[in-house]
Order: C-alpha cells, then structure tokens, then sequence
C-alpha cells in the first residue's frame, strides 16, 4: 500500500487506528502504574485521559482527513508534522498525568489523604527520612503523618492550611511508616454499618466488598479516603489497623 494508492478518507482511517493503538497503549500503562485500582477514579484520572485522548486520537486524525491529499508534491512532510504536534501534545498529556500522579495515601488523625507529585513540598521532602525522599512511580506509597513538636509550626501549618496551603498530609519530614500509626487507624475507624446508613444506595457494593475481603464485617472498620476528584472509604481491620481495601463510596 502507498500514499498515492489512499484516498483522504482512508489515510484518515489509518491515521486513526494507529493513533487508537498508541493511545490505549500509553493509558493502559498510566492505569498499571500511576494509577491502580481506585486512585485513577479518586484522582479524577478519567478527565485527563479524555483530553489527551481527544487530542492525540481525535484531532490528528482529523487533520489527516483536511489535508490529505496523494497528489501533493509534500504529502509526506504534511503527515510527518502532524505526527510531529500529535507526539507533542501526547508528551505534554503524558507529562500533566506523571505530575498529578497519586504518590502517598497519609494517615492523619481520623482520616487518609491522597497526594499528588505536584502537591508535596520539596523543602519538607529534602528534610524527610530518606523513605519519603522520593516520589513513587508505581502508585502511592501509605504513611502516617504526625503534628511536629514545636508549637510555632504547629501554628504556621495551621494557619497554611487554612489560606490552602500546606497540610500535615503533605509534608514528608512528617510522615512516618504506616506501621507506626496503623493501631490509631483502627482505632478511629468507624463502622461498617455507619457508612451504610449514609450511603444506603451503596449498601450492595459495601457487602459485596465484605463478602469478597474473607472478613466479617464487625471485625473492620472504615476511614475516609480524601482526593483531589472523588472522596473514598478505606477499609481497615479494627483491630491491627491494616488495610483490607478501598470502597468507591462516598464515605461522608
């Protein structure tokens, strides 16, 4: 098959199946590394996927089919700069994901909160342990976060938090192992029952969650899980405060 052998609908066509298979390629692997399970929902991962997919199968395709055309002395160097922009805008929507990204699930007080790349603080990560140094790159690492210490930074943290700014959940010289906090989680955990009687809708999908984790469900407890998109409920085993899972429901 050659160029001249095209017309500007098939080109399009073709353009359009590469560009399906690339794109479904790249998001397949965004979901299989930064984003599993429910954090690509809770992220809101579905509205950056639509753009990037909108413009890199979309739009390149489209254009093909404008201005296409086999007779053109320079057809190839009309695909080459389209294919040129699509990798471009592929990049950059690659790149936008990678910032935003889920890299920690913090435990702080009564509740757990998801933080993106963009979101941590490079002055607390430099000052951190070296476990929270570095932002993952295969979904969001757990960790707890605890108040420091000195009175004056709890006031400043306080007062950031309140204008928007910086929180004890992202803040990495204040993390400390999941491990260290776990039993306080299990203490906090509210349950089962509670999230149903607020979310009575989602009553099939919470004992369907139970059913499936192997426990009973007097035996855990949930905690709510906040995102940037969605707000979730984490399912925590009362006693030791491990986590049995996620539940997409809206746990307030």
């Amino acid at each position: 098959m050659t160029l001249t052998s095209l017309n500007r609908w098939k080109a399009s066509a073709i353009h359009l199946g590469i560009s399906a298979a690339i794109g479904i390629s790249v998001v397949a692997l965004m979901l299989a590394l930064w984003y599993p399970q429910h954090y690509f929902a809770a992220m809101g991962g579905d509205t950056l996927i639509m753009l990037l997919m909108g413009v890199d199968v979309v739009i390149g395709p489209l254009i093909t089919l404008i201005v296409f055309d086999p007779k053109k002395m320079n057809v190839r160097f009309d695909l080459a700069v389209i294919a040129l922009l699509q990798l471009a805008a592929l990049l950059y929507g690659c790149s936008i994901m990678f910032k935003a990204r889920p890299v920690y699930n913090v435990f702080v007080v009564d509740r757990f909160e998801v933080i993106a790349a963009n979101a941590i603080d490079d002055e607390s990560r430099e000052k951190a342990k070296p476990a929270f140094q570095s932002l993952s790159l295969t979904g969001p690492k757990l960790a707890g976060a605890l108040e420091p210490t000195d009175p004056k930074r709890q006031a400043d943290i306080v007062m950031s938090a309140a204008g928007g700014g910086n929180d004890l959940s992202n803040l990495p010289d204040l993390f400390v192992p999941y491990d260290d906090v776990k039993a306080r989680a299990g203490q906090a955990a509210k349950p089962l029952s509670e999230l149903v009687n607020h979310q009575p809708q989602d009553a099939p999908v919470v004992k369907s969650f139970v059913a499936a984790s192997g426990h009973a469900e007097d035996t855990v407890g949930y905690l709510p899980m906040r995102a940037r998109n969605r707000d979730m409920a984490v399912v925590v085993d009362r006693k030791t405060g491990d986590i049995v899972g996620i539940v997409p429901v809206n746990p307030w």
